[in-house]
């Protein structure tokens, strides 16, 4: 994968890997993914949306996906490219790439991910339609 191939993604944060991220065979253990991820989006609402205030966001995760390709080490230089992938009525998808960069040329893709986020009522806990000014600037990252 090179520089070229990660363009359309608008979104970029770099990753540090933790000893503790590691299992017992010295590679990023899976579960560590979710917090990666996690650590990503939360980067990516903040961007989009401008939130300084976690806690007023209205969107939940309703899906994961994750697929792994190449085991991460600890001292690896990984980052999360993300983008939306699709957007609905109620809910988004977000489009994840983790690479490795091994200089500003090389780049390794160890891992994508898929998360769908629907858009919530917080007292109702009922889906509800996404604004158009939140679709406006979720598209501005496609």
């Amino acid at each position: 994968m090179n520089n070229e191939d990660l363009k359309s993604f608008k979104h970029i944060k770099h990753i540090p890997i933790r000893y503790d991220d590691l299992d017992t065979m010295g590679h990023v253990n899976n579960k560590a993914y979710l917090a990666f991820l996690e650590e990503a989006r939360i980067d990516f609402h903040q961007k989009v949306f401008g939130l300084s205030d976690m806690m007023k966001f209205s969107m939940v995760v309703a899906k994961i996906e994750i697929n792994y390709m190449r085991p991460v080490l600890y001292g690896d230089n990984l980052f999360a490219y993300s983008k939306l992938n699709k957007l609905g009525n109620t809910s988004f998808e977000i489009l994840t790439c983790f690479v490795i960069k091994k200089s500003e040329e090389e780049y390794i893709k160890v891992s994508d991910a898929n998360v769908v986020l629907v858009n919530i009522n917080t007292k109702t806990g009922k889906s509800v339609p996404i604004t158009e000014i939140e679709k406006e600037k979720l598209m501005a990252y496609k």
